[in-house]
């Protein structure tokens, strides 16, 4: 098998990103955009050892589940990956997903539900982070990058963002450039904007806008006063304006210093009853109302008791522990972010609770602190980054033996791993995926893990 040489295959699976799988002469070949049971005719891409990549050239027998994408771009965008596939098929995949995660590592657990999806998996996003870039002709982009490139695609709509989020930044946008200032450089680091960042309350519908610069004298530009005024006489749902300097080559899209040119630097919004304070650089469930879903979800897995003292790990802006707080006596949470924790706490105040207190640090330092303290919780809540928990986070977990643990995670894969070693001690009753990111191979999964029956009598 050579580079360029074209093949007829079928298609016998779909990978963890909904890529078609393929085999031939002993060698799978990944195949961007193809579903399961559809015959092709691809172009090889790149052949390594064991595997290679391919394009289609013609689908010769196309799937049921294939469907027309909504957006014009979706071909070229990297924004999301899988708008030609029937949703009801994603949310199976989805499920598989999570399946095939658990099986490789040999994980026993008692129920699997089905992916839970939306009713309408469009326009979800509350939060957008656009690239404004110069392109190879000197004219500013805003767009989403193309796939596996940093070429920035232009859109007319973005289907997977808040209607409104979309049209407010592509204003800002316009007026921007009438303003006279370009976009950034990857290549020279030169430039004035790099993104333009907005979030929105699902529920209140309160709008933040955040323009990251590249020079630290842009931020007594008063070019941004003209433009924040217009902004608010526009929309009075305008309620924090912010400049975000990021002078450093790199990934990341905030820097350290802000400087707040209108209102706060924070807007609110609801998941359930809960109102919470949301922050520039706080992490906020960017889908409000799949996270209802799975917060209740969550909820009524764990069967709570207002004897009990709960853990609230990796916590963010306390909104998982803020939820659960009604239904036990005690809630402790653990968050690395100071900025996180700062508007944690002020979550608290704004909800009036009295039974929770927030922390700033590490979860394995934190957790050796609790221990020293005596403080000894009956059940464990967990919402690690994309790499899971460490080992020494684990280890602790399992010293303190909460009766029940609830998993949410963002990667089957790391979940798999980990609950095989959370398994030693616990029963896992209960898989639930549910659809936070529709038109993206991503989902959050909730898992309810409960101490074995021969250990419950050791627990006190």
């Amino acid at each position: 098998m050579k580079k360029n040489e074209e093949y007829d295959i079928e298609i016998v699976d779909n990978g963890v990103n909904f890529e078609g799988i393929a085999k031939k002469e002993g060698i799978i070949i990944f195949v961007d955009e193809a579903i399961i049971g559809e015959e092709c005719k691809i172009q090889i891409l790149k052949v390594n050892s064991s595997h290679a990549y391919g394009k289609i050239k013609q689908i010769l027998a196309d799937s049921n589940y294939r469907q027309e994408p909504v957006c014009e771009v979706f071909k070229r965008c990297g924004g999301c990956s899988c708008q030609h596939i029937n949703y009801n098929f994603i949310l199976n995949l989805k499920t598989k997903i999570v399946e095939n995660s658990l099986r490789k590592q040999g994980v026993v657990y008692d129920k699997l539900s089905s992916c839970i999806g939306m009713g309408l998996p469009y326009y979800y996003r509350n939060k957008v982070q656009y690239p404004v870039r110069m392109d190879s002709n000197n004219n500013t982009k805003l767009g989403f990058y193309a796939k596996r490139s940093h070429e920035v695609i232009e859109n007319v709509c973005c289907y997977i963002q808040d209607r409104i989020i979309d049209m407010v930044a592509k204003d800002i946008f316009s007026r921007i450039i009438a303003l006279g200032f370009n976009g950034y450089d990857e290549i020279s680091f030169s430039g004035d904007i790099r993104h333009i960042m907005i979030r929105r309350g699902y529920h209140t519908s309160e709008i933040m806008v955040v323009l990251v610069v590249n020079n630290k004298s842009l931020l007594n530009d008063n070019r941004f006063i003209s433009l924040t005024n217009d902004l608010v006489k526009k929309n009075e749902k305008v309620k924090s304006v912010v400049l975000n300097l990021n002078e450093n080559n790199t990934n990341e899209i905030l820097g350290e210093k802000q400087k707040i040119i209108y209102g706060e630097n924070y807007i609110t919004d609801y998941i359930g009853d809960y109102k919470y304070y949301i922050s520039s650089k706080s992490f906020f469930q960017v889908n409000t109302s799949q996270a209802e879903v799975l917060y209740n979800v969550l909820k009524e897995g764990l069967e709570l008791n207002k004897k009990e003292i709960l853990f609230d790990l990796y916590s963010g802006v306390g909104s998982i522990g803020i939820f659960l707080s009604d239904s036990v006596k005690e809630v402790y949470g653990i968050e690395i972010e100071e900025e996180a924790v700062k508007m944690a706490n002020m979550n608290i105040k704004l909800n009036n609770v009295e039974n929770a207190e927030y922390i700033t640090g590490s979860v394995e330092d934190r957790l050796e602190e609790f221990k020293n303290r005596k403080i000894k919780p009956d059940v464990i809540v967990v919402d690690p980054p994309r790499k899971g928990l460490d080992d020494k986070s684990i280890e602790y977990i399992i010293e303190f033996k909460p009766r029940k643990i609830g998993y949410v995670s963002c990667n089957p894969a790391t979940l798999a791993r980990d609950l095989k070693s959370l398994s030693k001690m616990y029963d896992i009753k209960e898989i639930i995926p549910v659809d936070m990111f529709p038109q993206t191979s991503h989902c959050e999964v909730v898992c309810i893990l409960e101490l074995k029956e021969k250990l419950k009598n050791e627990f006190v």
